[in-house]
């Protein structure tokens, strides 16, 4: 194999921009243009991939696919490949409420769900009755605008009704999205319940081993709580959904999500999990009665190394395309070309220019036009060129702390010791620019909103970027906090300076803050301006929300674990 050691990678630091897709494909293009794809040294496919791009999934949802008492002939999220795919009306209104795969955001292929509460809230493309969330801290960190959300999760109409009328929230913990339930379905934690790492989702391959893993609860839950995924395949059971439902009227999935992992197939011969398979089989094979049972003694892993000659160029390998067949990864060995021109966006440019028989709405023309080019770009993201670059200097950035995933991360008794509380990271010379050192106060601004907050000094950052940890901070009240807790008394969020909305033109049409083809969230274009503050205290600050009823004050000091140290009692 010929060997090219040249390697980077594109996520969300370089996607989650209002330029970031074409700025990921002009890297994928110059990786492609290197010889840098599936070789020795240089970036490589974790199996199951590579697939087919775009995938031959489409969103569905059109009028024409959906009939009352039968299942939609897909998923709700897919690959649109052309405007024939979009999920719009005959005048090119969005039938979706977060206006995924309309001429909003076409090619949206994982929604806008920072756009589902905003979009409720005025009504567009059509008002709701209940908003369903699962685990999803929109009152909070999950958010754009935070405060702006809160003020339309509370708003009512002239006769005292809710605008979002009905909220139902699956949550583990009591977050800040509680409070604003209607109907709170309290969910278990990892430890608690069955799971799934599947190949149908994002698996736990390396380049050169597939592998798929499950959880296994190690505790049994001592509340009323259920597994989300348990609540759901019961619900769908209750209102008789074809999926979920025999003929007879009786549960298809009885053993509810850990009996789903086992028997549901995506399609004959290919379920949520590869190993063990019925026979013996991997990949493709009829489902396994006592395949949970046969992971657990594996340690709850499943991996198979591939042999050397399946290992790069996987793209045009045809030894490993005949395997990932047999496997159920792909649907045929054919070639999976590494494409310079995209001809999906091109169709999609075309129409915008007045070609076919589905064509954007006049004011989405140019926009369509201009950013559907089948050869990548780059172009200014949209807030940065709205605003005015003297009085708003720096960029500013939020990362997850590399020790927690999400808000529900830092409810780790230990993690909490090193992460009770964030800064706003800023260089050190910028800071001794404004007047300031660590741990002084500071405002910071933007076009949207206004912050203050402490600052730590720093040289491993761009002088004209301040960040900070994300979900550290938390609003009092939430997650059965003390109200002295540093989350509350010391955390902050800049979530509550960056807009969901693009600053407002005159006579325009306000897009979303997001890319024009993915419709990716454009949580890093945010520009604003830092200065020592007047004054200490966080800002903005809310009253502290409610605790559900029913739940036990929080201890004055946590000892999980004590119970095993040396001498303790097993």
């Amino acid at each position: 194999m010929v060997g090219r050691p040249v390697s980077f990678h594109a996520m969300r630091g370089i996607s989650a921009h209002a330029n970031g897709f074409h700025t990921c494909r002009l890297l994928h293009v110059l990786q492609a243009l290197l010889g840098a794809v599936d070789t020795p040294g240089s970036w490589r496919y974790k199996p199951p991939f590579p697939k087919a791009i775009p995938p031959a999934l489409k969103p569905a949802g059109k009028p024409s696919q959906l009939m009352a008492g039968q299942p939609m002939p897909g998923p709700p999220l897919g690959f649109p490949t052309s405007p024939d795919d979009l999920l719009v009306t005959a005048e090119g209104t969005p039938q979706r409420i977060d206006k995924a795969f309309s001429w909003d955001a076409p090619l949206a292929s994982h929604g806008m769900m920072h756009m589902v509460i905003a979009n409720a809230f005025a009504g567009d493309p059509y008002p709701i009755d209940t908003l369903f969330l699962y685990m999803a801290n929109m009152a909070w960190n999950s958010a754009m605008n935070t405060a702006g959300t809160i003020e339309m999760l509370t708003a009512q109409k002239a006769d005292g009704e809710y605008v979002i009328p009905r909220i139902i929230y699956s949550d583990a913990y009591a977050s800040e999205m509680v409070a604003y339930a209607d109907l709170v379905l309290p969910d278990t934690t990892f430890l608690e319940r069955w799971d799934c790492i599947s190949l149908q989702d994002r698996p736990i391959s390396d380049a050169d081993t597939v592998a798929d893993a499950i959880r296994q609860p190690v505790v049994a839950p001592n509340r009323d709580v259920r597994a989300f995924q348990d609540m759901l395949i019961e619900l769908g059971h209750r209102l008789g959904l074809p999926g979920l439902t025999n003929g007879d009227g009786s549960a298809k999935y009885p053993g509810l999500y850990a009996d789903y992992i086992v028997h549901h197939e995506r399609m004959p011969g290919v379920g949520l999990l590869a190993g063990h398979r019925a026979g013996g089989a991997e990949g493709k094979g009829a489902p396994n009665p006592d395949q949970l049972s046969a992971y657990i003694e594996g340690g709850c892993f499943w991996a198979k190394t591939l042999p050397v000659e399946h290992r790069y160029f996987r793209f045009a390998n045809k030894g490993y395309l005949d395997w990932a067949v047999a496997m159920g990864f792909i649907g045929h060995a054919d070639p999976i070309p590494l494409q310079l021109y995209a001809e999906p966006l091109q169709k999609f440019r075309l129409a915008a220019e007045g070609h076919g028989s589905v064509q954007p709405p006049d004011h989405h023309r140019e926009r369509v036009q201009r950013y559907f080019d089948p050869i990548p770009f780059w172009y200014p993201p949209f807030e940065e060129a709205a605003v005015d670059p003297a009085a708003f200097p720096m960029h500013a950035i939020t990362q997850r702390p590399m020790a927690m995933y999400h808000s529900w991360g830092s409810q780790n008794a230990w993690l909490r010791q090193i992460h009770t509380a964030n800064r706003l990271f800023i260089h050190r010379d910028t800071a001794t620019s404004i007047g300031v050192t660590d741990e002084d106060w500071v405002v910071v601004t933007s076009h949207h909103g206004q912050i203050r907050a402490q600052v730590k000094t720093m040289d491993g950052v761009n002088p004209g970027t301040v960040w900070t940890w994300n979900a550290i901070g938390k609003r009092k009240g939430a997650w059965a906090l003390k109200p002295t807790a540093p989350e509350s008394n010391e955390g902050f969020l800049l979530n509550h300076l960056i807009a969901e909305l693009l600053p407002e033109q005159p006579g325009q049409y306000r897009y979303s803050n997001s890319d024009p083809v993915t419709g990716q969230a454009a949580w890093y274009d945010l520009k604003v301006r830092v200065e020592k503050a007047d004054q200490p205290g966080l800002s903005p600050t809310w009253p502290a929300v409610p605790m559900p009823p029913g739940t036990p004050p929080a201890p004055d000091i946590l000892r999980y674990g004590a119970k095993f140290r040396q001498g303790g009692t097993p």
